[in-house]
C-alpha cells in the first residue's frame, strides 16, 4: 500500500501542474487600458474627450493625484465632471 501512495502522489502533482500550464496558455489574460493622467496644467476641456467616461477618469485621477480639478472639468463643483 505504501508503494501505491508513493507512485500516486508524484503522478497527481505532475498532472495537476500540466493542467495548470495548459489552462494558463489557453485563457487570454485581460489587458488593462491605461488612462493618461496629466495634471500639471489646465490642458483639457470636456469637448476634448470622446466620452464623458474618459473625461471623468481624468478628473478623478487628478483629484487623487493633486487634490483639485486642474482642468476645470467640474464646472458646477458638484463632484461630477463633464455633465452635458
Amino acid at each position: 500500500m505504501f508503494k501505491l501512495i508513493v507512485i500516486a502522489i508524484p503522478f497527481l502533482v505532475l498532472t495537476g501542474c500540466a493542467a495548470e500550464q495548459i489552462s494558463e496558455q489557453t485563457i487570454p489574460k485581460p489587458t488593462k487600458i491605461k488612462t493618461v493622467c496629466s495634471c500639471r496644467s489646465d490642458r483639457y476641456n470636456c469637448a476634448d474627450f470622446k466620452t464623458r467616461h474618459k473625461a471623468r477618469e481624468l478628473y478623478e485621477c487628478c483629484i487623487k493625484k493633486v487634490g483639485y480639478d486642474v482642468h476645470n472639468l467640474d464646472g458646477d463643483s458638484d463632484g461630477i465632471a463633464c455633465e452635458f
